[in-house]
């Protein structure tokens, strides 16, 4: 099994990543989708959320192509929905709690390594792999907050989507 490295660097502004979700029960063929239909997308897994830090996973696409992000879910996994999202526009996303403190997300390096720390023998595109910082509990302790900033992560994503695998 792969699992995260502490060498957490910020990915370049310039880049795009792209999120893995699941496909809407109403997804039209034409591929437009509501960002409210992306909600649940931008949720952290329970392995998310263990992270250090904790982090939405993405994958950096000039690195990692959907179909080997995909292929590091395993086969049975529903997501075959490609969210694209750039950098800039997710560092760009600002929230402003109760508490007159400002809210900011990040997208880090989130490595990946042999439980034994070897990078060898690593799926191609493993490379790829980030994180989306400052959307668990610790970083933003208001429920409201939290879900003002992913439905701000899923109206950017609603205009870059479309299937991984055609029916």
């Amino acid at each position: 099994m792969l699992e995260s490295s502490h060498h957490l660097q910020p990915v370049p502004d310039d880049c795009c990543i792209i999120r893995l979700g699941r496909t809407p029960k109403d997804f039209p063929e034409d591929g437009k989708v509501l960002a409210i239909q992306l909600g649940d997308c931008f949720n952290l897994s329970t392995k998310d959320k263990e992270g250090d830090p904790p982090h939405l996973s993405v994958w950096v696409n000039a690195l990692t192509t959907p179909e080997q992000a995909y292929a590091f879910l395993g086969t049975k996994h529903l997501q075959t929905l490609v969210l694209q999202l750039e950098v800039d526009e997710i560092r760009a996303i600002v929230c402003h709690s109760g508490k007159n403190m400002i809210h900011r997300l990040d997208v880090l390096w989130v490595h990946l390594a042999n439980q034994d720390g070897e990078g060898q023998d690593l799926p191609l595109g493993f490379r790829g792999h980030a994180g989306i910082t400052g959307l668990d509990n610790q970083s933003s302790p208001e429920k409201l907050l939290r879900k003002n900033l992913r439905a701000q992560l899923a109206e950017l994503a609603s205009k870059n989507c479309y299937l991984l695998f055609h029916e």
